[in-house]
């Protein structure tokens, strides 16, 4: 008899134990429910203040109908970028439109820290937000105002830029394939 009394009284507290664990685990929670329904009642939505880079640019140039002067680039965006310059040149007639013939582009010195490679004009310092390059890629250039040959018309040079972000230099070099630093264009290489 003593030990079904002694197991009625162990029985009796493993059950008290039971239901005081139980109620220990509803009371925490009710408790974690309640802080988390007035976090989510009471808390202000954070704002996302993240501004994307936007790289963007425009060809400033001067054109009297014989001469273009004064050719640069803006940087319209708004983080630091490397700018690079195609010139196009081919012949129009009277209409302005596309003709035959072959027309070069005259020589002429590019400004300082823009370097020539691979039939690009490269501008090789980061060109802030708002900015152009110091030096103006071209200060002056002639264009052929009559052909004499059968093919006749005149010279248009159009010029045409691209910007890329500075920052990281592998955004240039994947993009461009080129690597640029003061006065230096050269292949991009991955390893460094």
């Amino acid at each position: 008899m003593y030990q079904s009394k002694h197991l009625q009284n162990k029985r009796r507290r493993s059950g008290k134990a039971l239901a005081l664990l139980l109620s220990l685990v509803f009371l925490v929670t009710a408790a974690a429910g309640g802080v988390i329904a007035y976090l989510t009642a009471q808390t202000d939505p954070v704002v996302n203040t993240f501004t994307p880079a936007s790289v963007d640019c425009e060809v400033t140039e001067e054109f009297n109908g014989t001469t273009k002067s004064n050719v640069n680039v803006l940087n319209t965006g708004n983080t630091d970028a490397y700018i690079r310059v195609k010139l196009v040149t081919y012949r129009v007639n009277d209409s302005g439109e596309h003709i035959g013939g072959t027309a070069e582009i005259p020589a002429f010195t590019p400004g300082k820290n823009w370097k020539e490679y691979g039939g690009y004009y490269y501008y090789t310092l980061p060109v802030a937000p708002g900015e152009k390059p110091a030096d103006d890629l071209i200060e002056s250039i002639p264009l052929t105002g009559s052909y004499s040959d059968a093919d006749g018309g005149k010279q248009v040079i159009e010029v045409m830029a691209e910007a890329i972000q500075s920052a990281p230099a592998e955004a240039v070099g994947e993009s461009w394939g080129v690597s640029i630093s003061k006065n230096s264009v050269s292949p991009y290489s991955s390893e460094g």
